[in-house]
């Protein structure tokens, strides 16, 4: 259902950049986009990023604005660079029934280069209204959005992971870099 979804998401973001001959769609380079995350246990802190995920908007060419983004990674594409840790995330996640992460906006705002996408985050199967801040710069031909925001895991159902008896906190950051050729 989920890649249902998904893929329905993405058709329309199709389907809306070719309406207009002002709407682009534009599809993230996977080369020099990132999406990393943070944990805290209380012995130790850790990372994991991932490269393998799919990034796509609509982007007005007058404006340099996007209208519509749609953002989607598998939870076992993250290496922390330790397989036992990151086979437990996929564990306490679930990510064999819930395997993957997406955000799709529903509204984009700007205050300069400050950017506001409110939308839906489905997260373990379950499917949450969320906002992402961030910045877009333009240099050239390339578009860029980073930033980072918090997910509490509790929201979606699912525990902490521990270790030696203790959690870590249930509070997920994450930083993005997505980079677009316009």
């Amino acid at each position: 259902m989920k890649k249902i979804f998904f893929a329905v998401s993405l058709l329309g973001l199709g389907l809306v950049a070719f309406k207009s001959p002002d709407k682009k769609k534009i599809v993230a380079n996977m080369a020099s986009s990132s999406l990393m995350y943070f944990m805290d246990h209380p012995l130790h802190s850790f990372d994991a990023s991932s490269k393998d995920f799919r990034a796509i908007g609509v982007l007005d060419t007058e404006t340099q604005k996007l209208s519509v983004i749609a953002v989607k990674v598998a939870v076992n594409s993250f290496d922390s660079g330790n397989s036992n840790r990151d086979s437990h995330v996929i564990e306490n996640t679930e990510a064999l029934t819930y395997p993957n992460v997406t955000f799709t906006s529903e509204d984009i705002s700007y205050a300069g280069e400050q950017v506001t996408a409110k939308g839906k985050l489905v997260f373990h199967g379950q499917t949450k209204p969320f906002t992402i801040t961030g910045t877009q710069k333009v240099a050239g031909k390339v578009m860029t959005l980073s930033g980072s925001f918090k997910v509490d895991m509790t929201d979606f159902g699912i525990e902490p992971p521990s270790l030696m008896g203790l959690s870590t906190d249930k509070t997920i950051k994450l930083d993005y870099m997505l980079t677009f050729e316009i």
